[in-house]
């Protein structure tokens, strides 16, 4: 963790990591109200989805060439990206374009990577990760732009639909390793 005394400008540099990353609190509720107002522009979700995704690309890459990452910024980081994501496939789910099993599963599966990361990290609470981790946070993202760009019954969100069984048993894998990550560094 580097920590730099920063003044003036140079201060307001460093809070743009943090800045993009709370971006996606604001986000979700966009896609929440645009959800419950039965907005049936695509292009609005789509735009939303994209910048919710581009600004978790670039966030800690900005913090670290900054050199101002933190663990508190990875927390905000990680609890950002699992609000939007939430909000957009439960909105989805809500519309029957998913199952509500696919945003549980997500749910489950960040709760478990929040309790893993306070139990292991130790004094200092740092997020742990784990490789299907990783690629969860991906499909979770591929699953937000490709129901935003054509939900069931267009292609996209047909296949999404057709392929939540096999999410399913991703997320029950990721919930897994980690599970057995925990108990191997116990």
């Amino acid at each position: 963790m580097k920590h730099r005394r920063r003044g003036g400008a140079a201060a307001i540099l460093a809070q743009i990591p943090n800045g993009l990353s709370a971006l996606r609190f604001a986000l979700a509720a966009v896609w929440i109200e645009l959800a419950a107002r039965g907005h049936q522009g695509r292009l609005a979700f789509a735009i939303v989805a994209i910048v919710a995704a581009g600004s978790d690309f670039i966030d800690g890459r900005i913090a670290r060439r900054l050199g101002v990452e933190s663990g508190s910024g990875r927390w905000l980081d990680a609890v950002a990206d699992v609000a939007f994501v939430l909000a957009a496939l439960l909105s989805e789910a809500a519309a029957g374009a998913i199952p509500f099993y696919i945003p549980i599963l997500i749910a489950l599966s960040f709760s478990q990577y929040a309790i893993d990361s306070v139990v292991l990290g130790g004094r200092v609470a740092r997020p742990v990760r784990s490789r299907l981790g990783h690629w969860g946070g991906i499909i979770n993202y591929a699953l937000v732009i490709a129901l935003a760009i054509a939900p069931p019954p267009a292609l996209a969100g047909a296949v999404v639909r057709g392929l939540a069984p096999l999410v399913a048993l991703f997320y029950l894998a990721a919930i897994s390793e980690r599970a057995w990550l925990f108990y191997r560094a116990r």
